[in-house]
C-alpha cells in the first residue's frame, strides 16, 4: 500500500553529468533534445521514491519540464525533489513529484492503480488539444533493444526489461519507457517548456508516427493507437 506520509517529503542530491551522458541519451532516443534534462534531474524513472507502492501497478501519466537556462555540456547541480501532491482519482491515486535545480524544473505524475478512494482531492486535469491545420508527420522505427538502451540513462524500472515483472503488471512483454517515447517525439526541437501525457504503452519494435505542429503541439501513435500527446513552448532562438 502507498504510504501517504510521503506527501511533502523533500530529498536533495548532487547531480553531475558529462557530455557522454548526453550522448547516451541521444543514442537511446534518436537524437539530442532539451528533454535530456528530465532523466538528468530525476536520475532514473519518475517512479523512484513511491514508498510502499506496488510497482507493478504504477503507470507514468504526465511529465512537464521548464528550462531556466541553457544546460551546460557538463557540470554539477543540487537537485531538490519534493512530493507535491497526492490526488484521489477513484480507481487509483495520482502522485505528483517535482525535481528542481538552477538549470531546470521537471514534474512527473504517476498513477497507482487500486490506491484511490481515500477521500482526497481529485485535482485538476490538464487539457491537451491539437490544431486542425496542417502539420508535419515523421516516422521512427523503435528497435527490440530500445528500452535497454534507454535504461542506460538511469531508469532501471523492471517494467522495461523484466518479462515476468511486465506480465505481473498486465503486459505481454516489457514496454518502452514513456520518457523514451517523449524524447523521440521532441527530438531536434529547441524549447523552453514542455508538457506531455502518456496515453498508451509502446512496445519495443513498434513503429511510431509522430505528428508535430509549428505552434508546438505534438502527438505520437503506435499503429492506430495514440500513445502520447503534448506541447512545447519554443525558445526565442528557435524563432517560432
Amino acid at each position: 500500500m502507498l504510504h501517504h506520509d510521503i506527501l511533502g517529503v523533500v530529498e536533495r542530491q548532487v547531480r553531475t553529468w558529462s557530455a557522454g551522458d548526453a550522448e547516451v541519451y541521444a543514442a537511446a532516443t534518436g537524437g539530442y533534445s532539451p528533454a535530456f534534462a528530465i532523466p538528468l534531474l530525476q536520475h532514473g524513472g519518475p517512479q523512484l521514491g513511491l514508498t510502499g507502492a506496488d510497482m507493478t501497478q504504477v503507470l507514468h501519466a504526465e511529465q512537464s519540464l521548464w528550462l531556466h537556462g541553457k544546460l551546460p555540456e557538463h557540470g554539477s547541480t543540487v537537485v531538490t525533489k519534493t512530493v507535491t501532491d497526492i490526488y484521489d482519482k477513484g480507481s487509483g491515486a495520482l502522485v505528483v513529484s517535482t525535481w528542481e535545480s538552477e538549470y531546470a524544473t521537471t514534474r512527473s505524475s504517476c498513477f497507482i492503480k487500486g490506491e484511490g478512494g481515500f477521500g482526497g482531492e481529485r485535482g485538476e486535469t490538464r487539457e491537451f488539444t491539437v490544431p486542425g491545420k496542417r502539420h508535419e508527420i515523421s516516422f521512427f522505427q523503435t528497435t527490440e533493444d530500445q528500452a535497454l538502451r534507454y535504461r542506460e540513462t538511469g531508469d532501471t524500472n523492471p517494467m522495461h526489461h523484466d518479462p515476468e515483472f511486465a506480465r505481473r503488471a498486465g503486459f505481454a512483454k516489457p514496454i518502452l519507457h514513456g520518457l523514451c517515447t517523449l524524447g523521440i517525439t521532441v527530438g531536434g526541437l529547441d524549447f523552453t517548456e514542455l508538457h506531455a501525457r502518456f496515453t498508451a504503452p509502446v512496445t519495443p519494435g513498434d513503429e511510431l508516427r509522430i505528428e508535430r505542429w509549428p505552434t508546438g503541439e505534438f502527438r505520437t501513435f503506435a499503429g492506430d493507437q495514440q500513445v502520447l500527446v503534448g506541447s512545447v513552448r519554443f525558445s526565442e532562438v528557435d524563432g517560432r
